[in-house]
């Protein structure tokens, strides 16, 4: 039988306080591990049933080479049965207050023998890139061996949590901040179903320990900034980022300002990370969110974008358009000003580039009516800056279907405003073409700086004769330059840094 995963996130209203208030109910997970043979009879002595009790726990306290099969065969069968008991016996809000309750401490000592463990590695996640970013097929799972005793323990943990006689103060002692973060790096796991028990164990943790969650939240931030910062790969980083959409939906108008940071610390940097494009749908899921709750944050995430544009990798830079153009429309058009520059840069090397499905993406930009009304008020800037680009490639370009939508975008373009299109179009091919790379890159602005590097270099070699000057991240003669320009021959005067 497999687990039931949650239909969808859960949701922590908040009133005043974040992360306080009721919780929308979970789907209870069925059990999982079958066991042949039916569970023994409980004993009537109450005695007898706590030494059962007891006797239970420490068998499963107790953990086998699971790598051999046929080796201690006998005694991880007879666990594989004590784990089922011990679940059963749950069912039992009397057995719960009278044995599990009092021996709290024995118990979830025991579910920490069995979970806190080295994670067996997959050897191809000794490189820290995906399959489809280094070209090796993807290969099966690797299965833990010992995942069936690991399920029962998951299993029975849940059904701990969610009982109705577990109750915060009994419980939240035992959640400690190492606890938590030991927790968080089980996420790390290859196996899908231990990340899916995860989830669902903290979403309950944290409906249910009120005092514990800023603590929570707190771990998953540092989580995510190592992988950010460190590790660039995460195997739960989308289970993660479910839990956090829950939380999320639940912050309280207007937003604190310790979420502020997180968003523009953590969930934006997010997005530079080598393997986003595996939790890109949960990222902007929770990206999302943060803008319904405050549409100011727009802002910083499309400088986010432009900022962290990934570079030799299309299919990310299609996720990244497609996160644009949402994100475009939630934007107030006087606060946007400042980025159009860099917005419209970004869009026409990506209209213009080679790769087809890139520039097919980034041209439905301008079937995005609150996007033509940018364009149509900062005509001034964006006019002189496309309007040559998409002339010539209504002339040019290979693929066919594109070449008609590049004849359309010309009649649009000419139809907002027949004076700036010709504006735009003036004087011989090649100044115009001068103009629109000066309207991109802004080459008088370039050229001052340059002008400043050269004088500080000269400082420096009067000081120190031997001085070297560093490598400029951009040459005469460079492999990554503007696509599609015709024979524009590339120069530091037409290569500047990525923005």
């Amino acid at each position: 039988m497999a687990f039931i995963k949650m239909s969808g996130p859960m949701n922590y209203k908040v009133s005043g306080t974040a992360g306080r208030g009721k919780v929308a109910k979970v789907a209870k997970p069925a059990a999982v591990v079958p066991v042949k043979g039916k569970a023994s009879a409980e004993p009537k002595n109450p005695k007898d049933a706590k030494e059962l009790f007891l006797k239970r726990i420490q068998m499963c306290s107790v953990t086998y080479d699971y790598s051999d099969d046929a080796k201690d065969a006998k005694a991880k069968s007879e666990r594989l049965t004590a784990l089922q008991e011990l679940r059963e016996f749950l069912n039992d809000t009397k057995n719960v207050a009278t044995y599990v309750l009092p021996h709290l401490d024995i118990v979830l000592e025991m579910i920490r023998k069995n979970i806190f463990r080295p994670l067996p590695m997959d050897k191809k996640s000794a490189d820290k890139l995906g399959p489809s970013e280094t070209g090796v097929e993807d290969q099966d799972i690797v299965i833990d061996p010992a995942w069936p005793h690991l399920q029962g323990v998951y299993e029975f943990f849940f059904e701990l949590i969610v009982c109705e006689v577990t109750d915060v103060k009994s419980i939240k002692i035992y959640v400690t901040p190492a606890f938590v973060q030991e927790f968080l790096q089980l996420f790390d796991s290859e196996e899908p179903r231990e990340r899916d028990y995860l989830k669902n164990i903290l979403h309950r943790l944290y409906a249910k320990l009120v005092p514990r969650r800023k603590m929570i939240r707190k771990a998953i931030n540092d989580c995510f900034l190592t992988m950010i910062h460190e590790t660039q790969r995460f195997n739960g980083a989308s289970e993660l980022l479910d839990i956090l959409a829950s939380i999320i939906s639940g912050f309280a108008v207007p937003l604190r300002e310790e979420h502020v940071i997180f968003f523009k610390n953590v969930l934006i940097p997010l997005h530079k990370v080598q393997t986003s494009h595996l939790f890109h749908e949960q990222l902007l899921r929770c990206s999302m969110l943060f803008l319904s709750k405050d549409h100011a944050l727009a802002i910083p995430l499309v400088e986010g974008l432009l900022r962290y544009w990934p570079f030799g990798n299309s299919p990310k830079e299609t996720l990244f358009l497609a996160e644009l153009n949402d994100v475009i429309e939630v934007c107030e058009l006087s606060k946007l000003e400042p980025l159009i520059p860099k917005l419209f840069k970004r869009l026409i090397r990506c209209i213009s580039g080679p790769q087809l499905q890139v520039s097919d993406r980034a041209m439905q930009f301008f079937e995005n009516d609150y996007f033509l009304g940018i364009l149509r008020t900062f005509k001034q800037v964006t006019f002189p800056m496309i309007v040559p680009i998409i002339v010539e490639l209504a002339e040019t370009h290979w693929h066919k279907i594109l070449l008609e939508s590049f004849n359309a975008l010309k009649t649009i373009l000419k139809e907002i405003d027949p004076v700036a299109f010709d504006r735009a179009l003036q004087g011989p091919k090649d100044a115009v073409k001068a103009n629109s790379l000066n309207a991109m890159h802004n080459l008088a602005k370039r050229a001052g700086v340059e002008a400043q590097w050269d004088s500080l270099t000269k400082k420096a070699k009067t000081v120190d004769p031997n001085f070297v000057p560093p490598v400029i991240p951009y040459v005469e003669h460079h492999v990554v330059g503007l696509h599609n320009m015709n024979g524009t021959e590339l120069s530091s005067n037409n290569l500047i840094p990525p923005v």
